[in-house]
């Protein structure tokens, strides 16, 4: 049965780890505003204020997920300290946030939905994933430690205006691409402008111990004149 019958010499689990596993999100949010959720309970309109990440990308023709994504995981984990001296210039340990940030690389099909099927598209691709660094601690680049790893870089995010749909279970290209469009045609059914050139970005806020069914994702979609 439970996790302290399986380690019957750990009398008590740290309470990050039970609550991970139980699908409870304790890490620090990037900061943000519901500005309005939709009558159908779809998706809701959030502000978020301008925030750091650590960012990393990785190029592949087999898609967002069955690509480098674990490496790519494990450059920003390497750079904040996750079970390791942290991977910047000032060693200094920075805590997990949630969601981890995945996204289309820039200028390569913004306008295809990000885990859409690969199949017909066959040439390689650029994707990203982010870290959003807490905004407790840093509220510019210039403030975050400066990765060692130059495939791992710190950017300025600003102000942005997301509609966000959220949705539980593993987090697959399938869902993703078939999400994402679900979101898009109910924005357009609304009278919600999406940003132009504006992408699909696929958040994912639990880790992978935590089962599928009480996973928490997002996919959200930049929007305009809100």
């Amino acid at each position: 049965g439970t996790f302290a019958d399986a380690h019957p010499r750990r009398r008590r689990a740290r309470p990050s780890v039970m609550g991970s596993v139980l699908g409870k999100i304790t890490e620090e949010l990037p900061r943000h505003d519901v500005v309005k959720k939709a009558a159908s309970g779809f998706y809701e309109i959030r502000r978020y204020a301008p925030a750091v990440v650590a960012e990393t990308s990785y190029h592949t023709n087999r898609g967002m997920f069955e690509g480098d994504q674990g490496g790519s995981f494990m450059r920003l984990a390497k750079y904040i300290g996750v079970m390791a001296k942290p991977q910047n210039d000032t060693t200094t340990a920075i805590s997990m946030t949630a969601p981890v940030l995945m996204s289309r690389g820039a200028g390569d099909g913004a306008d295809t939905p990000v885990g859409a099927s690969e199949g017909s598209h066959p040439e390689t691709k650029t994707y990203k994933m982010a870290f959003f660094m807490p905004a407790s601690r840093f509220s510019k680049a210039s403030d975050a430690p400066k990765p060692t790893n130059p495939d791992v870089t710190i950017k300025d995010v600003p102000a942005r205006t997301l509609a966000v749909h959220t949705f539980s279970g593993n987090l697959r290209q399938a869902a993703i691409a078939e999400r994402g469009e679900r979101l898009r045609r109910a924005l357009e059914a609304d009278g919600v402008a999406a940003k132009v050139g504006a992408e699909v970005m696929a958040a994912g806020y639990n880790p992978p111990w935590t089962p599928w069914f009480l996973k928490t994702n997002e996919v959200m979609l930049e929007v305009s004149g809100m």
